[in-house]
């Protein structure tokens, strides 16, 4: 008897254990996304000057082929000068998980244009390229290429995430 309430006991502890174990993953918070875009300006691009800024859903859907429909809001930035630079930031809060599925799917394809642009001619914009990735949190999707791309990255996570 005393075996099987030992036995019963330590599944107890167990099950306490897994259950206390809860995810650390944030949330998307009310941060504008333009806010993000300043500090990753300031902190990763010196500024920002050398950027051009994507001002407009039709420039979003001309350059990146994203419906409209699918962005609640969104900060666009790529470097003015791409034949020396590949810089680029886009930060999209979808209107729904379904639209941030499509919305990364589009920026794939960019990612992967960029990657074989760079592969053509520059081996160390290649690198810069080939270490960024298209990421999606909750209804966010952003693509990042920099070549300070995990600070950028941090920037974007600490300033949007709670």
């Amino acid at each position: 008897m005393k075996k099987i309430l030992l036995a019963i006991t330590s599944l107890l502890m167990c099950a306490c254990l897994l259950t206390a174990c809860g995810t650390t993953e944030k949330t998307l918070n009310d941060t504008p996304l333009s806010e993000a875009m300043d500090k990753i300006n300031a902190e990763v691009f010196g500024g920002g000057e050398n950027m051009r800024v994507i001002d407009s859903l039709d420039k979003l859907e001309l350059y990146y082929s994203i419906d409209p429909a699918d962005v609640e809001e969104f900060a666009a930035e790529v470097s003015k000068n791409s034949a020396t630079e590949i810089d680029e930031v886009i930060l999209i809060k979808a209107v729904d998980t379904d639209a941030a599925k499509r919305i990364a799917e589009k920026l794939e394809i960019r990612l992967q244009s960029q990657k074989d642009l760079c592969a053509s001619y520059s081996a160390e914009l290649l690198a810069v390229a080939d270490k960024s990735e298209v990421r999606t949190q909750d209804v966010l999707v952003s693509l990042i290429i920099a070549e300070e791309y995990d600070k950028a990255v941090s920037i974007c996570d600490e300033t949007l995430f709670s």
